[in-house]
């Protein structure tokens, strides 16, 4: 026995979908354009690309150009989109620093120590990124002296002296900050300093101007911080004063969401 069907009918549907689909891409070109504005109000270089995907932000800083990215993520341990932020600083080799959000740390070590025990590998892999590789080559700081900073993120580095003088000051200060509103739900987060260039990376859905400036704040730190450090070494990474990470004075007008870096 057959069953007659009437055809299934999607014209009732389709206006419906079509509205939603339209709402969304209004909202996220009016994100877009609310950050295009926040660029140019700041003297910053603003550029999309045509689907809308991807943009990027260029600015000048210490000497250099600040390049900051949204897009698609580049690390397999960021789901979505992700801010990227780099500056070539020409740091020297010693000041080689790493901070993260601690449950992505955690995660990260989990997923080495099982890649290389059930590989039985002995020779750490150098297609890995290199937040991965630094795991399992470097040390990691004691952060006690922060109980905040100790909960919520995880620091290492080739020197343990240089990674302490490098957190332990503006850039604590201002970590700790972003635990209440850009990291408060603890979305992978990294800051590194690595063959003489600083990089941000944050996984982030919906950017904003408020979003990008709390980026560009603790970014800033790091980057100060790490001059700083980078004045009061030798030119071979040696001698500096073991007192510099918690006096330095950061002087950043980032803090206020309206502006951008001048």
């Amino acid at each position: 026995m057959f069953l007659r069907t009437e055809p299934v009918r999607f014209d009732g549907m389709l206006p419906g979908l079509k509205r939603w689909w339209t709402r969304s891409l209004g909202h996220a070109d009016a994100g877009l354009d609310a950050i295009e504005t926040w660029a140019a109000q700041a003297g910053m270089r603003y550029r999309r690309d045509e689907g809308g995907l991807r943009f990027v932000i260029e600015a000048p800083s210490a000497g250099q150009t600040m390049r900051m990215e949204w897009g698609p993520t580049q690390r397999s341990y960021i789901a979505g989109d992700e801010l990227r932020i780099r500056l070539d600083l020409n740091l020297p080799g010693a000041l080689q620093v790493l901070a993260m959000t601690r449950p992505l740390m955690e995660r990260l070590e989990h997923e080495t120590f099982e890649r290389y025990t059930q590989e039985a590998q002995t020779i750490i892999d150098m297609s890995h990124p290199e937040e991965m590789r630094w795991l399992a080559m470097f040390p990691k700081i004691d952060l006690s002296f922060d109980k905040l900073l100790q909960s919520r993120f995880g620091v290492l580095g080739v020197n343990t002296v240089l990674a302490m003088a490098w957190v332990n000051g503006p850039l604590g200060e201002q970590l700790a900050k972003a635990t209440q509103n850009l990291l408060a739900s603890e979305e992978p987060f990294v800051l590194m300093a690595l063959r003489g260039k600083m990089y941000l990376r944050l996984q982030l859905a919906q950017p904003s101007p408020e979003s990008l400036s709390q980026c560009l704040t603790v970014f800033d730190a790091a980057v100060q911080s790490a001059l700083q450090l980078t004045g009061q070494m030798s030119p071979d990474g040696g001698d500096w004063s073991a007192t510099a990470g918690s006096s330095w004075l950061v002087h950043s007008a980032l803090d206020d969401p309206n502006h951008g870096p001048r």
